[in-house]
């Protein structure tokens, strides 16, 4: 068996996971505790929190609880955390 070294690219589902987590953990609360907000499992928060095996309404409702809602954008639509790199001047 050979060793392949593969790129890989985070996908939207992967960020989304980083984020709930990134945003639970700031808001100092625990998966247990997320769970109970939810009404879901603590093993569903752990499978949401690596993207592995969780629906649409479960990811609805973690962010709801976490004060945050799902949106849809288009992919190449500018943020407004993106808009420091649209707008940076050349270092020449």
């Amino acid at each position: 068996m050979s060793n392949i070294v593969r790129n890989y690219t985070i996908t939207n589902i992967e960020q989304l996971a980083l984020s709930l987590k990134t945003i639970r953990r700031d808001l100092k609360l625990s998966q247990q505790m997320l769970a109970e907000r939810t009404l879901l499992s603590r093993r569903t928060i752990t499978n949401a929190e690596t993207a592995h095996n969780v629906g649409l309404v479960e990811f609805c409702r973690m962010a709801n609880a976490l004060g945050y809602e799902l949106v849809l954008r288009p992919k190449q639509t500018v943020v407004f955390e993106d808009l420091a790199d649209v707008f940076a001047e050349d270092e020449d």
